[in-house]
């Protein structure tokens, strides 16, 4: 077949596992996390496994994903398997006692139950947990993926223009959710990447205040923080509007800081920088201004298959960061009873600096003409 940019790839991503095998002495790694499944297989169905040996690598299905396995999987032989999933690795790949690929690698998200599904039936076999090997590998991206995440943070900024043309006094903070996530769909998302957050007035205190039944107000801040999925790849935007040109004069003292905070932590960042360090540049700001003890998160996180990837951008993370990461930056200030406000956009990470990924206005000034409907 003619292979896809993230086809191609894919191979790729199977041969630094199979790396990984050798430096490591395991003869075998077993992948049931189904982002890790569609990082190493490009697969987008929700049922299958990766067998990767050193010199070959098999995915897993069953007889409902035969037709998709064929279209999608180009760097493993799929493998139609029925019954239990173990007992068919047994009888096709561990069938010999043999000290040959007894050594399985697993991932350290395996759940419990699983593994001794597995340590039971194929007791030939020792398991070695791991710690974030394919996690660690898809933070690298390519220049395939950064694409795909360039075109969700745009389907997420038309869907936000959209949005700004409604007038949002009198709407439900659902409502809005229901239109953002309407509009991304539209636009050519899978999907939203994780729960529309709309938090609205002395709501906007709350960092992950998912959309209520609440009515918006005029001169009020509206903190929407939302995302979607292309083609498997996340986008994650936060931006906070004020509805009409009368906004409590703290509220706009601290959205300056939150926009300049930001602004501090990607002039930080860079390859080779501790994403801790990123974090400090927003939090010292912060810190600086006052707000520090309203500042509760960390500054941001890796972004690609999944909403949070490695690497972490916060003050205890022990990241650095390398080129090819894609990372969120998005301060916030919260203070109960009045309101908060967060911005969050994402970037691609150079040697040189970053490069910012996600696009739409966050200038206050836009915010007042867009918002002050009559």
């Amino acid at each position: 077949m003619n292979l896809t940019d993230l086809q191609k790839d894919s191979i790729g991503f199977i041969k630094k596992l199979q790396s990984h095998l050798r430096r490591n002495s395991l003869d075998a790694f077993f992948v049931a996390d189904i982002p890790n499944v569609r990082y190493l297989t490009t697969f987008s169905g929700t049922s299958g496994y990766c067998l990767v040996l050193r010199d070959s690598a098999f995915f897993l299905t069953d007889s409902r994903y035969k037709i998709q396995a064929s279209q999608q999987v180009a760097s493993c032989e799929t493998v139609i398997y029925a019954g239990n999933v173990f007992d068919f690795m047994k009888k096709k790949f561990f069938r010999l006692t043999s000290s040959r690929h007894t050594s399985i690698g697993i991932e350290d998200s395996l759940p419990v139950g699983l593994l001794a599904d597995a340590e039971s039936r194929l007791n030939g076999c020792k398991f070695v947990r791991t710690s974030q090997v394919i996690e660690k590998l898809a933070a690298v991206k390519t220049r395939a993926e950064v694409e795909r995440i360039m075109k969700a943070c745009a389907i997420s900024g038309s869907a936000l223009d959209v949005l700004v043309q409604e007038d949002w006094v009198g709407q439900t903070e659902t409502g809005l959710s229901a239109m953002l996530e309407f509009n991304q769909k539209m636009l050519g998302a899978s999907k939203e990447s994780f729960d529309t957050i709309v938090a609205s007035g002395r709501r906007g205190s709350m960092p992950h205040g998912v959309a209520s039944a609440k009515d918006i107000a005029r001169g009020e801040f509206v903190t929407i923080d939302f995302g979607c999925f292309y083609d498997g790849y996340a986008s994650d935007i936060t931006r906070t509007f004020q509805t009409g040109a009368e906004i409590r004069p703290e509220l706009k003292k601290v959205y300056d800081v939150v926009h300049d905070a930001q602004q501090k932590a990607v002039d930080s960042a860079r390859a080779g920088v501790e994403a801790a360090k990123v974090d400090k540049a927003a939090r010292d700001y912060i810190e600086k201004k006052g707000y520090g003890k309203f500042f509760g998160h960390g500054t941001g996180h890796g972004l690609g298959l999944r909403i949070h990837e490695l690497p972490r951008v916060s003050k205890i993370s022990e990241d650095v960061l390398v080129e090819g990461n894609v990372i969120t930056i998005e301060p916030g200030i919260y203070i109960p009873r009045l309101g908060g406000v967060r911005i969050e956009d994402d970037f691609l990470v150079k040697k040189e600096g970053v490069v910012q990924l996600s696009h739409f206005s966050k200038e206050a000034d836009y915010y007042i003409s867009a918002y002050d409907r009559s």
